[in-house]
């Protein structure tokens, strides 16, 4: 076997090294497409397009929209995860596709969200409020409790799923309140407004941009606002550690994720596109008039710490309430 010299090594490691870089510095070189796992017409949709086309503007490509929904995001995030990683195709995930996902995987999964891919930007999130069918007679949390005790038969609450964030959210409600809830898992967002507003059932969670319609024409009632802080656009609802349940926090986050082993000058490149077309204050308005509040990171890492983040707290929840997942 010939001997390779020392300055020969060096050498080829230099040029794998510049090889990657120019790959790198080359982006884009095509179209890009950003995949959303969920249906038209939700919040991570319409971010998603909000960025769309600011971006192709800024990268001088088209970036193109696609709808791959199912299995509560599994079904997109299997595909994204086995793109060749360079930047080309990406996907936008949110709490529940990517965190609790991740977290409730079973241990012989091969890969999930948190393992296959690698994040990129903080897109923004959407409060959310607990709800009750406008002619429910609770008018407060306390007088819910206080019904549900009460009650023959335990109070129902829907969910977008088994393994949703309202699902876990809502057990985790329960728990803290001392009362029984049964849960109504529904496919999505759209049946549990249909089943709310029916009165089939009497409790649930919707982001803030689906809640409001509803609660201006009074056919649903705010309890709280899963938020730490009072909403501008609900400005007498108290939030959940107003009413005594401060592990209440969820916001339905949106990121953007690229496959893992994304050339790091890439994903920065990335980053520094949408926080870009973030800080655009047409764009920003907009998505804030409609229910959003808008978090750039100042950097790729601050993000990729907070998603971490989402991930251990998620896997602790489920621990902790004994959901089982799939």
């Amino acid at each position: 076997m010939p001997r390779i010299s020392r300055r020969a090594a060096l050498l080829g490691v230099v040029a794998i090294a510049a090889a990657g870089t120019a790959r790198a510095q080359a982006w884009p070189q095509r179209a890009v497409r950003i995949i959303v796992p969920l249906v038209p017409g939700g919040t991570t949709d319409l971010i998603a397009r909000a960025i769309a086309e600011p971006m192709s503007r800024g990268i001088g490509q088209p970036v193109v929209v696609e709808n791959r929904p199912g299995a509560n995001g599994w079904i997109a995030n299997d595909a994204v995860m086995r793109e060749r990683p360079d930047g080309h195709v990406l996907i936008v995930n949110n709490v529940s596709t990517h965190a609790i996902n991740s977290a409730a995987a079973p241990a012989d999964r091969p890969m999930t969200p948190a393992r296959g891919l690698v994040p990129v930007a903080h897109l923004g999130e959407t409060p959310q409020v607990i709800l009750v069918p406008g002619d429910f007679p609770a008018r407060s949390m306390a007088e819910f409790i206080e019904r549900a005790k009460a009650a023959p038969q335990p109070l129902i609450y829907a969910s977008a799923g088994i393994g949703s964030y309202q699902h876990i959210d809502m057990e985790l409600f329960a728990r803290r309140a001392g009362i029984q809830l049964t849960h109504l898992p529904l496919r999505g967002a759209g049946e549990m407004v249909t089943t709310t507003l029916r009165g089939d059932a009497q409790l649930a969670e919707f982001n803030l941009i689906t809640a409001q319609q509803h609660l201006a024409t009074g056919r649903l009632r705010a309890l709280a606002v899963v938020a730490r802080e009072r909403l501008p656009q609900l400005p007498e609802v108290p939030t959940t550690a107003e009413v005594g349940f401060p592990e209440l926090t969820t916001a339905l986050w949106n990121g953007l994720f690229a496959p893992a082993g994304t050339p790091a000058a890439v994903v920065e490149a990335l980053h520094a596109q949408a926080t870009r077309v973030l800080r655009d204050t047409d764009i920003a308005g907009n998505l804030e008039r409609q229910g959003m509040r808008l978090r750039p990171n100042e950097s790729q890492a601050g993000f990729a710490s907070y998603v971490e983040g989402e991930v251990a707290r998620w896997t602790a929840l489920i621990r902790e309430l004994g959901i089982t997942i799939g």
